[in-house]
């Protein structure tokens, strides 16, 4: 016996699910490792519930408030009806021409209503249009799409022009909100008393893969794009990249259009102030913090100034020091320090910035385990953590005189994990400490679901009969005691390494293992097999990769030794 729901439960499912299709087409998160994937299940759920009935159709046209790339309508009969009609312009003295394209624009218009009618999305719903942009060839795209036609590119991106991009923006725009015939007389007139006020539906605009690695690129194209209400101030943006060439200036043109960024990239940004300020602009958005390029340890970012630690502090000393001088030669100065002393404060405020960081990349830069203790502590959000660091002195402070001797173990010249102070001793006195710190900091976490630790420096590529047990038993009790990582990614070969995390942890059931290939080794994939055939019970995946220099790109390909799913 089949029991329908009523019509009125079948809607009201239908528009909770429009929330989710809702939410996930706003989405930009650059995290999703396949973000087109989960467009297509998207795509599909969308096609799936509307070809059920009619009734669902129309609940979920009626609900649905956000457009990927244009959705709501085919560009491509857009641009033939101008086509079309610039053709008309052109032969005014043929009337035959004229006839034929009449009825190409006839034919253009009914087939566009047919398509408009049908639609999924429709544009008189639409609060949020969604557009991708190719940073490298500054373009707006449509990305799909089998059909090979002249404006797609060899990605397959239909390429979408900025006038047409300007045409639609500029058409919902102008939609405007109506009034329910179905609300109570009461309800109406409110509603029309704040209609005066918000008539406009549209009102956000998302961009994915604008990038601001050209100074005046980021800027130029949000000021080209047509100006309403979606366009001034309410864009939401992917990334905000703070590069040497990034200024204050430009981030105050950026202010005028866009409402919140997702991704701040500290790009071998040496400008704190530039820093500091962009995160009190976009703090309660940014989600995802990318710091890359600090090859000078001087240089580096200070993550006690990013906690709110430390005060951010600009030559604030030698400010004071001046201003003190000034006031000793000339009592007549007070505005000018009254000023300084306003500034001095705004400079020594204490502003936790790692709050709501939800994913951390950390690359090209040396990162100490008191950096990684206080990302930990202070990043209350924090759920993917990427960080470089070098195996090479990770597995010589791991393990005794005796294995480093035994196993040829030699310390790198670089600062990660650790300052160099002159005297041995006191590194691993210090390391030792940093190193339970850092235990307990992992064990007090509850919100990290992701740890990838990727090799900084160019890792000995140490035979897994060699690795020191000293380094696997330690190494592998810091990771086990997290008590929510669920994934955990590694660059260096060591199958005993995972084999021990498995042993202790429950928790973790996600491996992947990155390596960059020295020298072949025929047995790589061997130890890795065994270890999944003994785990296949609390194993979910494990990756095995090896990335080999390819010679004509000059770039490092991945090739996919092993990828086991449950």
């Amino acid at each position: 016996m089949v029991v329908l729901l009523p019509l009125y439960i079948q809607k009201y499912i239908i528009k909770i699910l429009c929330r989710y299709i809702d939410k996930n087409n706003k989405s930009i998160n650059c995290v999703i490792d396949d973000y087109r994937g989960n467009e297509s299940q998207i795509k599909r759920l969308m096609l799936t519930l509307a070809l059920v009935s009619q009734d669902w159709f129309k609940t979920l046209s009626n609900n649905l408030t956000v457009s990927v790339d244009f959705n709501y309508t085919n560009l491509n009969h857009n641009n033939n009806n101008n086509n079309n009609n610039n053709n008309n312009n052109n032969n005014n003295n043929n009337n035959n021409n004229n006839n034929n394209n009449n009825n190409n624009n006839n034919n253009n218009n009914n087939k566009n209503d047919i398509d408009l009618k049908y639609s999924i999305i429709k544009k008189e719903n639409l609060k949020t249009l969604k557009l991708h942009f190719d940073h490298q060839g500054s373009f707006f795209y449509i990305k799909d799409i089998k059909d090979k036609i002249p404006s797609y590119n060899k990605s397959g991106e239909k390429i979408i022009e900025l006038d047409i991009v300007n045409k639609e923006l500029e058409k919902l725009s102008k939609l405007k909100t109506t009034i329910p015939s179905t609300l109570s007389l009461l309800e109406n007139q409110k509603q029309q008393q704040q209609q005066q006020q918000q008539t406009i539906i549209f009102k956000n605009l998302i961009l994915r893969n604008i990038s601001s690695s050209n100074e005046t690129e980021i800027t130029d194209i949000l000021q080209s794009l047509y100006r309403c209400e979606a366009t001034d101030g309410n864009i939401h943006l992917l990334e905000l990249d703070l590069n040497p060439i990034f200024t204050f200036k430009s981030l105050n043109k950026i202010k005028k259009h866009v409402k919140k960024v997702l991704t701040l990239k500290i790009n071998s940004c040496l400008d704190n102030e530039l820093i500091i300020e962009s995160f009190k602009q976009y703090k309660n958005s940014i989600a995802h913090l990318s710091i890359i390029n600090y090859t000078s340890q001087q240089d580096k970012i200070q993550f006690p100034m990013l906690a709110g630690i430390i005060p951010f502090n600009n030559n604030n000393n030698n400010n004071n020091n001046n201003n003190n001088n000034n006031n000793n030669n000339n009592n007549n100065n007070n505005n000018n320090n009254n000023n300084n002393n306003e500034e001095n404060k705004k400079y020594n405020e204490k502003i936790n910035f790692l709050e709501n960081i939800e994913f951390l990349e950390i690359s090209s830069m040396e990162v100490s385990l008191k950096d990684l203790e206080l990302i930990l502590n202070y990043s209350k959000k924090v759920s993917q953590l990427v960080v470089s660091i070098c195996y090479n002195n990770l597995i010589y402070y791991l393990s005794t005189k005796t294995e480093r001797k035994k196993s040829k173990i030699k310390k790198c010249n670089c600062d990660s994990l650790i300052r160099n102070p002159s005297n041995s001793m006191e590194v691993n006195e210090e390391f030792n400490k940093n190193w339970d710190s850092l235990k307990e900091a992992l064990k007090n976490n509850k919100t990290l679901k992701s740890l990838r630790l990727s090799g900084q420096c160019q890792a000995s590529q140490i035979l897994c009969e060699q690795s020191p047990k000293t380094f696997i038993e330690r190494f592998s009790s810091l990771i086990s005691s997290s008590t929510s990582m669920e994934s955990f990614v590694t660059s260096i070969n060591c199958p005993q390494l995972i084999e021990r995390i498995l042993e202790q942890n429950k928790t973790i059931t996600d491996f992947s293992v990155s390596i960059v290939e020295v020298n072949g080794r025929p047995d790589m994939i061997q130890p890795y097999q065994s270890l999944i055939d003994k785990n296949k019970q609390h194993l979910n995946s494990l990756k095995l990769v090896k990335f080999v220099f390819n010679y004509e790109t000059e770039n490092f390909n991945p090739v996919i030794l092993l990828d086991y799913k449950k």
